[in-house]
């Protein structure tokens, strides 16, 4: 039993209990979900000891009373109280960036026009340019809005033909982006990220008030009524009702999907959490993936940078001896769910289904890496020590059956019970075999010396798919060869303000060619002809940036190609952590597989690209701009098999870039 007096001397201390308590589960509750802006995935160095999630240490306060007298041996301790593991400051932590990026294209299609080759991939009876040309330029209607009449060709005299250069060579354009990557450190040990875009590489001015509703999707046609003289809607009641016309628009619109887009104003991307232990770590859900230097897996973590590598994911990492050993389960492409059928509509906020198991795309990884962290590794170079880190990446995918959509009628002139589209599985066609099986080893070396650094990552994909389907003409089995490498070195120099470095890089191409199309691979289809029955073609990441025009927009990415890079920059040090930078690098391109080009040619072309930036790190405010200029050469004109009336030289062209943005 415990008297009275020692009850009142307890009563103050529970008081102060209770509130603290009340206080960290008000402050949890009000906390929203979490992401840091690292490159999570198996380059990663392990996180320090003790600090597991980023929190910072307690502050020091001042000495608390001597107690009054010393506490009985019959007073029990006291209970621990609810979420008392949890940490009492940096429980909630918010990284990301605002950036601003306005680009000005000159001639990116390269001086040439639509050619008399049918389109391979689609049919048409007509080529595209290498890439998007100006509306302004005549397209395949004339000026009345019909389909233009005749056999577009390069030297065509009509002031309508598609076929002719065309004197409007500018895009100009700007875009937006608002990324938060919220991290909830519930304990010391268990953390939740997440990764969410707000306006998510959103056009300036490309959601006005005018623009409401998306003509024939859900508002009827405007197309004019021409009649003598004049010209009309045919449906005025379609126009929208806030802003008729873009002149007359007074706002911009959120994105939103059926709108004004097919992109809604916020798009949530990952979510993962990860539980430290004392063995090692655990990380499941939707988490980005990066790898060396990230020329195949890479996490998009970059200022600049547009898509990265997404995986759905359950990993287990641990240390052993200084190396990193993870192991992961990743739940690739799951084929036909309740979700992709009229069945999910029907039900959005239910439980949803994966119909089938043989159409899955199972893939496992396994990795081991050594990796400094920053502080060992400047202490290692201060004593002048030679340091490599390197890692092993291999990585198995297959897939045993693949189930089409329904998308056709049943018989011909009569629709299915639910339309084109499916309602449940039984109006789907039945698994067909696609025996699919890959292997991708991928290894990194990263050497430390004094000023010196050099980086080599290389990449190989091999492996089968037994019935490629639509990949194929014929339907034959397909070997998969591809391969790609990046070999870079950087010299610091003067304080690590200049910088020396030397880049080459390369990724294996394909003789398969379809003809009439884009050349950005993100824009065309090219299956293998009839009796080609190797795959060949290997692509960076989008998010690995060699250059500013031509692999980056034009090709969009290295794919088919050898380059050489040297590049140098200087930092000039303002003080209170400003600095202004200068940059410049030099690109000459060659083809991997010349027979694929358009010109049927080794070199692709040069391009230098030349910048100024300044950041203040303090701040977290950057801006620059950078202009570059590319000279095709022979790989990029257009030859006989393009354009049966004459070649047509490919012309130069340029790139003005425009940034800003505030990382936080």
């Amino acid at each position: 039993m415990i008297d009275r007096d020692k009850a009142r001397r307890l009563g103050p201390k529970m008081i102060a209990l209770a509130l603290t308590v009340a206080a960290t589960t008000a402050q949890a509750q009000m906390m929203g979900p979490g992401g840091g802006f690292g490159s999570p995935g198996g380059m990663g160095p392990p996180p320090a000891p003790g600090k597991g999630g980023g929190g910072a240490d307690k502050e020091e306060g001042p000495a608390e009373e001597a107690p009054e007298e010393v506490r009985p041996t019959d007073l029990e301790p006291l209970p621990g109280y609810v979420d008392q593991g949890k940490r009492k400051l940096q429980i909630f932590e918010l990284d990301g960036y605002l950036r601003l990026r306005s680009d000005y294209l000159y001639d990116f299609f390269l001086g040439q026009g639509y050619t008399n080759v049918p389109n391979g991939a689609t049919g048409a009876q007509y080529g595209l340019p290498p890439f998007p040309r100006p509306l302004d330029c005549p397209g395949m209607i004339d000026a009345m809005g019909q389909p233009f009449s005749g056999t577009p060709t390069s030297t065509g005299t009509e002031p309508n033909n598609p076929g002719r250069n065309c004197g409007h060579k500018n895009q100009v354009g700007a875009n937006l982006r608002f990324r938060l990557e919220p991290t909830i450190n519930v304990t010391d040990q268990v953390r939740v990220h997440s990764q969410i875009d707000i306006l998510d590489n959103t056009i300036m001015g490309s959601t006005p008030d005018s623009l409401a509703g998306i003509e024939g999707y859900n508002r009827p046609s405007t197309a004019p009524t021409t009649t003598a003289g004049s010209s009309s809607p045919s449906n005025p009641m379609s126009l929208p009702g806030v802003a008729p016309a873009p002149v007359l628009s007074n706002s911009q619109y959120p994105p939103e999907v059926g709108q004004n887009g097919f992109f809604s104003s916020i798009r949530a991307k990952r979510a993962w959490a990860e539980v430290d232990g004392e063995f090692g770590s655990i990380r499941f859900g939707r988490m980005p993936w990066n790898w060396g230097r990230g020329i195949f897996y890479n996490s998009g973590a970059c200022a600049d940078c547009d898509v990265g590598t997404t995986v759905d994911r359950v990993m287990g990492l641990t240390t052993v001896y200084g190396h990193q050993l993870a192991a992961a389960w990743d739940l690739g492409a799951q084929g036909q769910t309740t979700q992709s059928l009229t069945l999910g509509r029907n039900d959005p906020g239910g439980y949803q289904y994966d119909l089938a198991q043989n159409d899955d795309v199972l893939q496992l990884m396994a990795s081991i890496t050594k990796i400094d962290n920053p502080i060992d590794l400047r202490e290692k170079l201060d004593r002048g020590d030679i340091v490599v880190n390197y890692g092993l990446q291999l990585v198995y995918r297959n897939q045993g059956y693949q189930v089409y959509p329904q998308n056709t009628p049943l018989v011909a002139g009569q629709q299915p019970p639910a339309g084109s589209q499916p309602q449940s599985p039984d109006q789907l066609p039945q698994a067909r075999y696609v025996g699919a099986l890959i292997f991708t080893p991928d290894i990194w070396f990263k050497l430390h010396y004094k000023a010196l650094t050099v980086e080599f990552e290389g990449i190989g994909v091999f492996g089968r798919i037994t019935h490629p389907g639509p990949l194929a003409v014929d339907d034959q089995k397909l070997t998969i060869r591809q391969w790609g490498f990046v070999a870079a070195s950087e010299l610091r120099l003067y304080r690590d303000s200049f910088f020396v470095g030397l880049q080459t890089g390369g990724a294996s191409g394909d003789q398969a060619e379809e003809p009439g199309q884009y050349l950005n691979y993100r824009w065309r289809f090219v299956r293998q002809p009839s009796g080609d029955h190797t795959l060949a073609d290997f692509h960076f990441s989008p998010d690995y940036h060699v250059d500013e025009i031509f692999f980056r927009h034009i090709l969009g990415t290295v794919t088919n190609a050898i380059y050489i890079k040297p590049q140098t920059a200087y930092w000039f040090d303002l003080g209170q952590n400003r600095s202004l930078g200068l940059n410049g690098s030099v690109i000459y391109s060659m083809a991997q597989v010349p027979v694929s080009t358009p010109g049927n040619n080794l070199v692709y072309g040069l391009e230098t690209d030349l910048g100024a930036g300044y950041r203040n790190t303090a701040e977290g405010f950057y801006a620059g701009f950078t202009w570059g200029v590319f000279w095709p050469l022979g790989a990029l004109d257009r030859g006989a098999v393009w354009d049966i009336n004459q070649r047509m030289d490919a012309s130069v062209a340029q790139i003005l870039r425009i940034y800003m943005g505030v990382k936080f």
